[in-house]
């Protein structure tokens, strides 16, 4: 019987080969079959499983900049009996100089999306989680066409607007970038990591002397569909957003990755 040689390449584990176990189908030395206790499960043909990561980047088209409000508390208020009892909301008179800073700095009426939060209490008793939320104010201040000079001028502006305002604090500094064409973006991705895949099954065909045929069999792994594509959120149990932590010095760019698994079959 001829040798079978199944090779597996995971995204951070190689399997040592004290993992490998030979297996001898008669009393020849050399007539042996090397088997990894991982898929693809032995055949009578060679067989490469490998992972394809692909990634593209773009600049974004358009980013969104997220500022989170909270009220100024240097102490509980006398009496309270829980956190966000009887807690004050935030106006729009509050916040109406740092949307005066923006305007006064060519930002549209149109790319300013704001909205209160009212704090609401808890009526679940104990055991239950707790339903309170906290009060607070989020504004959104779109942008066409970023620049990290003009991402940080806006977010420099209302911040230095803020400030004076005693009863307010900005809480957090998020951003998201989107692009137009999002298909096109991930199909470039798709397209890197195919040729990734092609490469790492090339190279192990090759440390075993063996040919690989043309039409490998493809597949998404099953993770993929809760991970957030370019411009859309992900579909994970608790949540998640593109949005990040604003950093001054990221590139103002969308970035797609994509894993691919791809079995190979030898000749």
């Amino acid at each position: 019987m001829s040798s079978l040689i199944v090779a597996v390449i995971t995204t951070s584990l190689i399997p040592s080969p004290g993992r490998t176990e030979n297996i001898s189908n008669d009393s020849t030395p050399d007539a042996r079959q090397i088997s990894q206790l991982f898929y693809p499960p032995p055949s009578e043909e060679p067989t490469f499983r490998v992972i394809g990561k692909g990634r593209a980047s773009q600049p974004a088209d358009r980013a969104s900049l997220l500022f989170k409000f909270a009220r100024n508390y240097s102490s509980p208020p006398e009496g309270v009996l829980s956190q966000f009892e009887t807690q004050e909301v935030i106006t729009l008179e509050m916040l109406q100089p740092i949307l005066d800073a923006l305007k006064a700095i060519g930002v549209s009426d149109q790319a300013i999306d704001l909205e209160i939060i009212e704090p609401s209490a808890s009526f679940l008793p104990f055991p239950f989680p707790s339903t309170a939320t906290e009060g607070g104010a989020q504004l959104v201040v779109t942008v066409e066409n970023p620049s990290r000079d003009r991402l940080e001028e806006i977010v420099n502006t209302a911040t230095d607007a803020a400030n004076p305002i005693e009863e307010i604090l900005i809480s957090t500094v998020n951003v998201e970038y989107s692009v137009n064409n999002c298909q096109a973006l991930e199909q470039v991705a798709y397209q890197s990591a195919i040729q990734d895949a092609q490469n790492r099954a090339n190279s192990i065909a090759a440390a075993t002397g063996t040919r690989l045929r043309l039409v490998p069999s493809v597949a998404e792994p099953f993770y993929g569909v809760f991970l957030p594509g370019c411009n859309s959120q992900g579909n994970l149990p608790f949540g998640s957003n593109t949005s990040s932590p604003y950093d001054p010095d990221d590139p103002v760019e969308v970035t797609v990755n994509k894993d691919i698994f791809v079995t190979y079959t030898g000749r």
